[in-house]
């Protein structure tokens, strides 16, 4: 997902002039898909078995890359088309963060939750590394429809590993409308305050912190002039860092206090952060560009994935995939973000924009580590909410 985020930023870039506010424009879009396509994602992943929810996402973001490949092959993308293309990005991304992260839950159950989160992570990581590397040369020695047709044929080979994984999850057995369920899981998440607090801590995090995603693409090509190859180090630099961060989940597992992590790591990244701002300014830009990329991507991933897992527990069964889906919701902040670090970096530069970012993040950690602090797992984790009975919502959530 990370890599082609890159590589449609690069794309707007390309046709765009260089223009940062464009590619603050695509990730408003991108993030606007997320959002409206989050809870309904939610729904649909209770609703169904997650894995053909997978397999039927798979083929559409195949399909939405091949179509961007053919397009920039024979020079008929244009500017508004690679924006519209952003939306159904986002709506896909929506799908597949909800999906998997619930999917992994039937897979492995709530005592291996943490280790099975990390596991999946741990398996992106390396492609991702030597698929930003790869997809950056493309850029520069082929073109970029070529890291287009690179991205579908990563989707489209993962679909037979699919298939042959049998489990069944528990599905919320209704005859109900999808969008009623949609509506329940928000009223639900909104008398809960463990799900509160870690809705709206997410929020903050990914409008200041994961946003800096967005921004790679403009610090390679038109702050650090690194292009195409440096692109993909800064990116490689991100799934190094993700992949250590993550290789330290696993090992540990349950072992330490999941909240203390959300607010000790949210601390780490913003300091991080402040140092990728920086990287610019100092000798041996670009090594130093990676290697905070790798700093921030890592803190910003155990925080991540301990604060997933956290909602997935702080939930009842039942409504697990759309306690899931307020993650997916709030990364829908990342491009909004995005939009408003390319907006006011192309004022007071990106650089700025990111460090002042890093600043609210190491603010927004302490001001709420209380009430972080104070969250507890939800008891009885096979009990299922009766939606129909706002009394019963009202007890669970206390």
């Amino acid at each position: 997902m990370n890599v082609r985020m890159a590589v449609h930023g690069w794309l707007v870039l390309e046709l765009s002039g260089d223009s940062e506010f464009w590619v603050g424009i695509y990730a408003l879009v991108l993030g606007g898909g997320q959002l409206l396509f989050s809870s309904f994602a939610g729904a649909l992943v209770d609703r169904f078995q997650r894995r053909d929810v997978l397999l039927i996402e798979g083929v559409l973001g195949a399909s939405l890359a091949v179509f961007a490949a053919f397009a920039v092959y024979f020079d008929v993308m244009e500017l508004w088309m690679a924006i519209g293309m952003a939306f159904f990005v986002g709506c896909l991304r929506a799908t597949r963060f909800t999906a998997t992260n619930r999917f992994v839950y039937d897979l492995v159950g709530p005592e291996r939750l943490v280790n099975g989160v990390s596991l999946w992570r741990i398996a992106n990581t390396p492609v991702m590394i030597a698929g930003s590397i790869l997809a950056g040369a493309m850029i520069d020695w082929v073109g970029i429809w070529a890291a287009y047709t690179l991205i579908a044929c990563s989707l489209i080979v993962s679909l037979p590993f699919l298939l042959i994984i049998g489990v069944k999850g528990v599905t919320e057995e209704t005859g109900g409308r999808l969008i009623r369920q949609t509506i329940d899981g928000l009223k639900y998440a909104s008398s809960n305050a463990s799900l509160r607090t870690l809705f709206t801590v997410s929020i903050v995090m990914e409008f200041l912190g994961f946003s800096f995603l967005v921004m790679v693409p403009v610090m390679a090509k038109n702050v650090l002039d690194a292009g195409g190859l440096g692109l993909g180090y800064i990116n490689a630099g991100v799934g190094v860092g993700m992949f250590v961060a993550t290789l330290l989940m696993a090992a540990v597992g349950d072992r330490h206090n999941k909240q203390r992590i959300i607010v000790y790591y949210a601390f780490l990244a913003g300091l991080a952060l402040i140092g990728f701002a920086l990287s610019p300014a100092l000798p041996y830009s670009l090594a130093f560009a990676v290697v905070f990329a790798a700093a921030v991507m890592g803190f910003l991933n155990v925080y991540d994935l301990t604060l997933g897992v956290l909602l997935q527990l702080a939930a009842p069964s039942n409504m697990r995939g759309r306690a899931v889906s307020l993650h997916s919701l709030a990364i829908s902040f990342t491009a909004v973000g995005g939009f408003f670090i390319g907006g006011l970096g192309s004022v007071v530069t990106v650089p700025v924009m990111l460090a002042a970012a890093g600043a609210g993040i190491i603010v927004n950690s302490v001001w709420r580590r209380s009430a972080v602090l104070r969250i507890r797992e939800f008891e009885g984790q096979a009990e299922l909410v009766d939606t129909s009975s706002p009394e019963r919502d009202n007890t669970l959530a206390g």
